[in-house]
């Protein structure tokens, strides 16, 4: 009988909670070392750099659109900086324009 992807990962994590090496748990449970390895491949890592558990999560881009009105009377309309980045930005034309 074939293992399902849910009885398969039961295994993986019995194996992680065991505190038995793979050799001992893969003798205990009559698995070969191999298929055990195969699947721990498989069904634990999803990317190279992510470890096995985790998954990627890519924050949600917002871009923020921001009006300044300097002192100098300039209007600026800024978008997707962020306020260190409008700060530096504002010193630069107030040296460039004082």
């Amino acid at each position: 009988m074939r293992n399902t992807p849910a009885d398969i990962r039961r295994i993986l994590k019995d194996q992680l909670t065991s505190g038995q090496t793979v050799v001992a748990f893969c003798r205990g449970r009559g698995l070969k070392i191999p298929t055990f390895y195969s699947w721990k491949k498989k069904y634990l890592q999803t990317g190279k750099d992510t470890p096995a558990g985790f998954c990627q999560i890519v924050p949600k881009s917002v871009s923020v659109e921001r009006q300044l009105r300097l002192p100098s009377g300039l209007e600026l309309t800024v978008t997707g900086l962020s306020t260190r980045e409008i700060a530096e930005l504002i010193l630069e034309i107030d040296r460039t324009y004082a």
